[in-house]
């Protein structure tokens, strides 16, 4: 069996992470996920390595059936200088080889690899590396990978910053609101 794949992204801006616990929302089963924005130019070999994952899969499908179109689903984008990593890791499930319930959670450190403190959250536009297993996959929906979250190092935290929700809202006086003084007609 091949050993499987293991990468370590540059320092990258985290966004919408779920690292801390598993996002139930639309999965009873969990999911802990992360996006992470990082520089293309620090990002190229990790994104040739994703993309040539990918073309093996696209090219084992073309020699079983040349004719088959081919969907491809890459778990990155691109945004200007940035390319933005989508990682995911289960929490719980049924293991496929034994048929086992398992649960599972990232492994979270600092940035001296000590330990990360479970007691605090990680919030988004904290600075991360992430070590994950690119995973690809061929099913009936296409051809993609999927970025497998291994262990995630916290290098600059950011627990939680205050809104800005209110927009251009000021504070004004307090006044009574008007009160419409006709009585309503009833036509009975």
């Amino acid at each position: 069996m091949n050993k499987p794949l293991i990468l370590t992204t540059p320092k990258g801006i985290a966004k919408w992470p779920y690292l801390n616990e598993p996002d139930k929302e639309f999965n009873p089963e969990g999911l802990f996920h992360t996006k992470l924005s990082c520089s293309k130019a620090d990002s190229v070999n990790i994104k040739k390595a994703i993309d040539d994952m990918i073309a093996q899969e696209v090219k084992k499908q073309h020699d079983q059936n040349p004719d088959k179109e081919i969907k491809k689903s890459y778990p990155y984008t691109e945004e200007g200088d940035d390319i933005i990593f989508n990682f995911k890791m289960k929490a719980s499930g049924v293991r496929k080889s034994d048929k086992k319930p398992f649960t599972q959670e990232p492994n979270i450190v600092n940035a001296d690899l000590t330990l990360f403190d479970k007691g605090q959250k990680i919030w988004g536009d904290s600075i991360l590396k992430i070590t994950f297993e690119p995973y690809a996959w061929n099913m009936s929906i296409g051809i993609g990978c999927t970025l497998r979250i291994k262990t995630v190092q916290v290098l600059e935290l950011v627990t939680g910053k205050l809104s800005d929700t209110l927009g251009d809202l000021k504070a004004e006086p307090v006044v009574a609101p008007k009160v419409n003084q006709e009585a309503p007609h009833n036509d009975y």
